[in-house]
């Protein structure tokens, strides 16, 4: 008896696999939870516009596809961003209480509240036809960011609200910084130098040849320089002295300048780094590491100065330390 019930078994048992496939397949559909892949931190295809500190140790970098980068002079606290939208960054700024505004094309305006983690998004009144915003900052109390079509605005609220003070002109506004007098300086296209001491409710230009002008610092004793395209450079010695151009060292564009209390810096194209002790005097840098690719912007702070472009990092001295740096 035992044995036909295992030979009866056994004649069934491929029927019922097969059956029981069967019903896997048309009642049974397998799920498969995706783990989440890692976001790295930068990536080949980044470029970085524009760099921004509050206190000179938290930074942020804006670039293309709406890339916020924050990070410090450590490996640990590193964090990329996403703004909503994909759009270019070209500028950033961060106010004395750490609201961080990321500007860029299309008049796009992206607001990070001080102590929040989410962005906001609006679009400032640009024009259609050129309405990319170049730069933005923090200064004389109030935000205030430039570009295309000689897009001018400020806000003294935090960014909740603009006021627009722009130039009926067709020009596009590189680089926005004031004096130790408050006064107002935009540095331009075709050579134009603006500036304006009622806070931008007026302004006056005046030109220096058809390079555009790319850049515009001042050191606390007055001193100034401003940076452009072929290297183009002017000087001012004082508060009171006038703009003169000077002979550069480079033939190559001079994207931004800065003081950093002891030495003034300018970069630009093909890895370009000059350096100068009083702003007028000017030799070639050649930091080890640096890379031939072109940086845009700088960041003075007193324990060296951080460099954003196709690379990003600290340069001090002569030496050159690319960032995020990696952890052990």
């Amino acid at each position: 008896m035992v044995a036909k019930v295992f030979g009866f078994v056994a004649q069934i048992a491929p029927w019922a696999v097969v059956a029981s496939l069967g019903y896997a397949a048309a009642f049974i559909h397998p799920t498969v939870e995706p783990l989440p892949l890692p976001q790295p931190l930068t990536e080949p295809r980044d470029i970085f516009y524009d760099v921004a500190s509050a206190n000179g140790e938290r930074f942020w970098f804006v670039g293309n596809a709406g890339t916020v980068l924050e990070g410090t002079r450590e490996p640990e606290g590193w964090e990329r961003h996403a703004m909503p939208e994909p759009i270019n960054l070209q500028g950033v700024a961060v106010t004395p209480e750490n609201t961080v505004v990321a500007v860029g094309n299309e008049g796009a305006v992206f607001i990070r509240r001080a102590g929040g983690e989410e962005w906001t998004s609006q679009r400032l009144p640009v024009s259609e036809r050129a309405g990319k915003m170049v730069d933005a900052a923090w200064l004389n109390g109030a935000l205030w960011v430039v570009g295309e079509m000689g897009a001018i605005f400020r806000s003294d609220d935090g960014g909740r609200n603009w006021q627009s003070l722009g130039l009926d002109k067709d020009i596009g506004l590189n680089d926005i910084e004031t004096d130790a007098d408050g006064t107002l300086w935009i540095t331009a296209e075709f050579g134009d130098l603006i500036h304006s001491t009622d806070n931008g409710e007026s302004w006056k230009t005046r030109n220096f040849g058809s390079e555009s002008l790319r850049s515009v610092a001042f050191a606390g004793d007055g001193t100034g320089v401003v940076v452009g395209n072929n290297g183009a450079m002017l000087h001012r010695s004082g508060a009171d002295s006038g703009w003169q151009s000077l002979e550069s060292v480079t033939s190559e564009h001079l994207y931004d300048v800065g003081f950093d209390g002891e030495r003034w810096l300018a970069v630009g194209n093909s890895g370009a780094v000059i350096a100068s002790g009083n702003g007028e005097d000017w030799e070639k840098l050649r930091p080890e590491g640096f890379g031939s690719g072109y940086h845009t912007r700088l960041n003075t702070t007193e324990r060296g100065t951080v460099i954003a472009g196709q690379t990003i990092g600290l340069l001090r001295a002569s030496t050159w330390n690319t960032w995020p740096v990696e952890e052990n």
